[in-house]
């Protein structure tokens, strides 16, 4: 009975390690690719992610999901991951990548253990974890980092359903069940499907009735999620949905049969599929519904079981109208329920070949996933694949120019913006990247008129007064350019970099006091905060300059400028303080003194000017006390023996 035990657990550990072995090698060449179009907004150039100290707010402020305030989404255990990432590796994609594919392999592993649950075979089991891990729907949530809420909601969803199958009379496992369930919520909101996927296995299994009382949990947390996100559901179903619901779910009862020939045959995986929408009035929609609601009369145990999860899975993307009419990505929970129809067929067992079939098929499986990796190594093989396969779209082509600008191509870009402008004439998008992509090519009249005329034609392009402020600054017309800059809305995504642009414009025309206001607004721009800090050492220096020239007046309003930007500036307040002294005023020149001295004790340069500036106003004792505190606190031998000899030379004065 022991070898027995010993044996199942042996073949059990190696199922496992065959599963992470093939995630971990299938996905091996993705570890180098880069960030993709979302991930710039929502990663790169999304600042709340730099800090640790934001976390509490994710929870609180859906607009930290993205530098714009208007893409807010509430999906905070995503936003932790991501800065978590941020602190372990800042920009790095291989360490996003990382964790993605770990993720995965999480994902993996529990498709293996539900399935241990539900199918008598262990073989099947494994094939089953296997179809789920090597299937190439899976290299887009893997590959593209901001899906990494697919990965976390279905690792949620996973982990909750095979803890609430181990369960039992438990109540504690159902406890942290609700927990994966509320994490996996925290990520995606297609987590909720989950309760359903319960109560659709219960039916199965005929004790519905029964567990009523162990699903209460997952239907409060369910409730609260609701509550907390029913502001975007509002906005996003009744106040502005994106396409009515006759076409909404025209479109998306058309889509479930194109999602089931995706996952049947993934051979043309797309970024950007070619799919119109559809009405209910469309005679194809109503043969896709017969199709369907047939599948389901036709078929019962299991597979009717896999059938309805991969529905209960897609139906967020059936009642919520999202832009992009179909996503791979989506398809990511589906596919456990197509591995749970697939088994649930009857006498899978017995089908003749499978012993080599399905190995065969897993092989085949594995190279089209491996190849599809390869297509998301940069953004121009992302979407020149995306073009090739939807020549009529102009959304490829818009990415197209993007990476051809941002590779250093600005002709090929602007071709590519041209194709955009023959589809659709008046592409608000297209037509901006243009006037960069001229911009770049110095051809900075045809760009201000690109900008000029898209403002008058959409106003409601606020972003687009950054563009123009750009290009006019570029061709030298500062006063223009001014005037765009400041016209752009102060929570504008491209504020801090107008506001550096802004400082360069006061700096060249001579007002440090502008540059480094603007400079400072620009704060968290790594290029503001040098130039920053190179105007303030500039401005030292010259007032070095302006000593030695004997113009101590204008020496001290220059101090004043950068004591106006940072009040705590150490040398600043040091060279305003000589200023006044300079000039006689000794009384002001203390003062200035004696703050500096009381915010920085230990500097040295601070006390040996305050004592000198004591001495020089007849307040001997107090200079005296001075010198002598300079003597206690130094540690440079040089300034010891100044403070000596001129404590010397004090004292042999005092009477």
């Amino acid at each position: 009975m022991k070898q027995l035990y010993f044996a199942l657990v042996s073949r059990r550990d190696a199922s496992a390690l065959l599963i992470a072995a093939a995630v971990l090698m299938v996905y091996a060449n993705s570890l180098e690719n880069p960030f993709h179009y979302d991930d710039r907004h929502s990663i790169v150039e999304n600042h709340h992610l730099r800090d640790l100290g934001n976390i509490p707010a994710f929870f609180t402020q859906p607009e930290y999901f993205s530098r714009d305030p208007d893409k807010a989404m509430y999906r905070p255990l995503l936003l932790v991951s991501f800065a978590l990432n941020h602190a372990w590796g800042e920009y790095d994609p291989q360490t996003y990548h990382i964790v993605n594919i770990l993720l995965h392999l999480g994902c993996s592993l529990l498709v293996w253990g539900i399935l241990r649950q539900l199918v008598q075979a262990p073989c099947l089991s494994l094939l089953g974890a296997l179809f789920f891990a090597l299937h190439p729907v899976a290299s887009e949530p893997v590959n593209y980092i901001s899906s990494r809420s697919e990965l976390m909601a279905a690792a949620g969803l996973l982990g909750g359903l095979l803890l609430y199958l181990h369960a039992g009379r438990r109540y504690w496992l159902l406890g942290v069940s609700s927990l994966c369930f509320a994490a996996g919520l925290l990520a995606k909101s297609v987590a909720l499907a989950l309760p359903l996927w319960i109560l659709i296995l219960e039916w199965h299994r005929g004790g519905l009735r029964a567990s009523w009382s162990r699903l209460w949990p997952y239907g409060l947390i369910a409730l609260g999620y609701v509550g907390l996100v029913w502001s975007f559901v509002v906005e996003a179903v009744f106040a502005a949905p994106v396409r009515t619901w006759p076409e909404q779910l025209g479109t998306q009862i058309k889509a479930l049969i194109y999602y089931a020939q995706l996952l049947f045959a993934p051979f043309e995986l797309s970024i950007d599929h070619a799919f119109v929408p559809a009405d209910l009035g469309t005679p194809v929609v109503w043969l896709c519904a017969l199709a369907l609601a047939s599948l389901l009369l036709w078929m019962g145990g299991l597979f009717r079981v896999g059938v309805l999860w991969m529905g209960v899975a897609l139906a967020p993307t059936l009642l919520v109208p999202l832009n992009v009419l179909v996503n791979e990505h989506r398809l990511y929970l589906p596919l456990v329920g197509l591995v749970v129809a697939l088994l649930g067929m009857r006498s899978l067992e017995a089908v003749r070949g499978l012993r080599w079939g399905a190995p065969l098929l897993l092989a085949f499986l594995a190279l089209l996933t491996w190849e599809r990796n390869r297509v998301w190594s940069d953004e121009a093989a992302l979407w020149g694949d995306a073009a090739r396969k939807n020549p009529d779209s102009v959304r490829p082509l818009v990415y197209l120019g993007n990476a051809a600008r941002e590779k250093g191509e600005p002709q090929k870009a602007a071709s590519y913006y041209r194709q955009v402008l023959e589809l659709e004439a008046n592409h608000p998008t297209a037509r901006a990247n243009l006037g960069n992509a001229y911009q770049d090519l110095g051809h900075y009249a045809l760009s201000i008129e690109i900008f000029v005329q898209l403002l008058e034609d959409h106003p409601e392009m606020t972003d687009l007064h950054y563009s123009l402020g750009r290009v006019l600054q570029v061709a030298a017309r500062g006063d223009e350019a001014r005037a765009q800059y400041q016209s752009l809305p102060l929570d504008s995504p491209h504020r801090p970099l107008a506001d550096n642009n802004l400082g360069t414009l006061f700096e060249e025309m001579g007002k440090v006091d502008s540059a480094l206001y603007y400079y400072r607004r620009a704060d968290e721009l790594v290029q503001a905060q040098a130039n920053r800090t190179r105007l303030f050492r500039q401005s030292l220096d010259r007032i070095h300059v302006l000593f030695e020239n004997g113009e101590f007046g204008r020496a001290e309003m220059l101090c004043r400028v950068l004591l106006a930007a940072d009040a705590d500036h150490r040398d600043a307040g040091f060279l305003l303080s000589v200023s006044l002294f300079y000039q006689a005023r000794y009384s002001e020149s203390i003062v200035e003194n004696q703050r500096l001295v009381e915010r920085y004790p230990y500097f040295d340069e601070g006390l040996l000017q305050l004592a000198h500036a004591l001495e020089s106003s007849g307040r001997f004792e107090e200079a005296q006390s001075t010198y002598q505190t300079l003597l206690k606190r130094t540690s440079s031998a040089e300034m010891g023996q100044i403070g000596r000899e001129r404590l010397d030379a004090l004292e042999e004065r005092m009477p």
